[in-house]
């Protein structure tokens, strides 16, 4: 998980950090058991608070007029993004290649679970959010919000911290 590069960092400028990941307790832990994680974690299976911060999940439609990025996307618009969004393939591949090969690499095998998670959630968007001890959210980035073609890129390191230093 990439923020958990930045936890000590954004630590010694006074800001606490905290994920939220969209899958059930149980699976999430199976997971991070595996890829330990540094941040504070919290499972929300129904992605509600993706929904209350305003972090799209995307819809897959057939009609390329009835399209508006980042509501709704056809599937071939969706396969036209090429990403590496670990910095791991050898190349860019659309997002559900990506998937299998990083799934394949690390040897994870999708169950019946994680399937239901991608169905259910599988074009949800990622936000970053720094929010003050009032609960007023002072800075955001949200995935792709301009563009399909920023799927899977993140704020960097320095640019979290910057926004941290400069609240």
């Amino acid at each position: 998980m990439q923020l958990g590069t930045t936890q000590e960092k954004l630590k010694a400028v006074g800001v606490e950090t905290m994920a939220v990941v969209n899958t059930p307790l149980e699976r999430a832990r199976l997971y991070f058991k595996y890829r330990p994680s540094r941040v504070l974690l919290t499972a929300d299976p129904e992605a509600a608070t993706h929904r209350v911060f305003g972090v799209p999940a995307g819809v897959i439609v057939e009609d390329e007029s009835a399209t508006s990025w980042p509501q709704s996307v056809t599937m071939g618009q969706f396969l036209a993004v090429k990403m590496n969004p670990t910095g791991e393939l050898p190349a860019p591949e659309n997002p559900f290649a990506a998937m299998e090969t990083l799934n394949k690499q690390d040897g994870f095998e999708p169950t019946e679970t994680d399937h239901q998670i991608a169905a259910a959630h599988g074009t949800q968007m990622t936000g970053h959010f720094l929010i003050d001890r009032d609960g007023i959210i002072r800075w955001l980035q949200i995935e792709a919000a301009e563009r399909i073609g920023d799927l899977s890129k993140f704020p960097s390191d320095e640019e979290i911290v910057a926004a941290a230093r400069s609240l």
